[in-house]
């Protein structure tokens, strides 16, 4: 599909508000448009012409969100150039640790090894929400791992 990409990303919400209050002051999201009858739905502009459709749903009980079914969608992750700012951000709004910013070498990769910098937070409904930065170099430091041989 020529000049194809990604519109949009839908996502349920048992916690709407406090979604909708994260993804905008936690990932910087904006409201473009809010419709629905009875339960409300809001597209939600990432920044670079990409949305995020949050849909209200049931309340949803605490529980462990932790295990992704087939055909469901495992993360969301979103580029950022200040993994640690953005990371810190999305705590702030509500956003659970689920992994601090760490490198990966990932030196199987072809044609040739991809090094990454990266941190996940866990949403209201157990959403995972990645931070991603494609590094041209490995980075030595703390909090790396590497993958390979």
């Amino acid at each position: 599909m020529k000049g194809a990409g990604i519109h949009h990303i839908g996502i349920t919400s048992g916690h709407f508000a406090e979604t909708v209050r994260l993804y905008q002051e936690g990932l910087g999201f904006s409201v473009q448009h809010i419709w629905g009858h009875g339960k409300k739905v809001y597209m939600m502009q990432t920044g670079d012409g990409t949305c995020v459709e949050v849909f209200e749903g049931d309340s949803a009980p605490a529980g462990d969100h932790s295990t992704h079914g087939n055909g469901e969608w495992m993360h969301l992750a979103l580029r950022t150039q200040d993994i640690e700012k953005s990371y810190a951000q999305a705590l702030r709004a509500g956003a659970k640790a689920k992994l601090p910013p760490t490198y990966a070498d990932i030196l199987e990769a072809q044609p040739e090894p991809v090094y990454l910098y990266f941190a996940y937070v866990t949403g209201y409904d157990g959403e995972e929400i990645e931070f991603i930065q494609e590094l041209d170099a490995p980075k030595n430091g703390q909090n790396s791992r590497q993958t390979g041989s």
